[in-house]
């Protein structure tokens, strides 16, 4: 990601949660995620910015590729929210992955999530199942009975059905989306299963750090 410069200062301060290795169809892969705060709204700026769906992802469909940008522009603006709480992923040096949520009544809504297209169209192994992971410890950290969101049924992939695979159950229409729920015992029981493939190291201690830092 090209960053864009300026004469002052930026002072992006994420917060470090975890480093993780993941395991998929024999690769390792390793992810990082951190905590977006305030302070790094000019460094998602400048990710909406230099982020090219057109080149990147040459060889998808047009209208995917338009889908895929529109959840993007739609989980940046979700990340930007002062009100949500957002995690960013990062694989070899490069972002991957944004989520956003924020809290409701003793649950979380799954505001927005969206892989980042690396050069060449490719995603990175389970950098989405990553996040949600994460989300996943976050809800059982806090109790929640539940995480709920409305998934679109016109993107460029099945998101349906991998939320179902991740322990989530449809709960029927609503206006032009699946409104879906995942339970506390859900939570828990995917949580342990995902482990498997999902080697998490919790940050002990964390110091804040400028994101700018981890891009080449």
């Amino acid at each position: 990601m090209k960053v864009i410069k300026s004469n002052t200062a930026p002072n992006f301060k994420a917060i470090p949660l975890a480093k993780t290795k993941n395991k998929f169809k024999g690769f390792t892969t390793k992810i990082d995620l951190y905590e977006l705060t305030k302070s790094d709204r000019r460094f998602i700026e400048n990710l909406a910015a230099n982020s090219d769906f057109s080149t990147n992802l040459v060889k998808m469909d047009e209208f995917d590729r338009k889908r895929w940008k529109k959840v993007f522009d739609y989980t940046i603006e979700a990340a930007q929210n002062p009100d949500n709480q957002s995690i960013i992923a990062f694989s070899d040096n490069k972002p991957c992955g944004i989520l956003s949520f924020f809290d409701e009544v003793s649950s979380l809504f799954l505001d927005a999530v969206c892989a980042i297209p690396q050069h060449g169209g490719k995603k990175v192994n389970l950098g989405g199942t990553t996040l949600i992971y994460q989300l996943f410890k976050f809800a059982e950290n806090y109790k929640v009975k539940n995480i709920t969101l409305s998934a679109v049924t016109d993107g460029p992939f099945d998101v349906i059905s991998k939320y179902k695979k991740l322990g989530f159950k449809d709960l029927g229409m609503e206006g032009d989306y699946v409104k879906m729920s995942c339970s506390q015992f859900k939570i828990k029981e995917k949580l342990k299963e995902l482990s498997s493939i999902i080697d998490y190291k919790s940050v002990n201690n964390p110091e804040k750090i400028n994101l700018e830092d981890l891009v080449v």
